[in-house]
């Protein structure tokens, strides 16, 4: 969903045909989790591929650049 690994064979077979897909259920997972936060929201993401995530996360405009912080 953040761009950190590539599709699995499953996911592209599913995609083409019109099915579910896991980054579909965890980009729904996802978004519930972030709509329940009332205050403020923390999205901690473990990878190794940093930028990737990054860059995702900006092209999507899920998050500012001041937004994110890289550890």
């Amino acid at each position: 969903m953040f761009g950190a690994k590539a599709k699995t064979a499953t996911d592209i077979k599913n995609e083409r045909e019109g099915k579910d897909t896991s980054i579909m259920r965890t980009a729904r997972l996802f978004y519930v989790a972030c709509t329940r936060a009332q205050k403020s929201l923390a999205v901690v993401a473990y990878t190794e591929n940093v930028n990737s995530v990054k860059e995702t996360a900006l092209s999507n405009g899920w998050f500012t650049e001041s937004e994110i912080y890289t550890l």
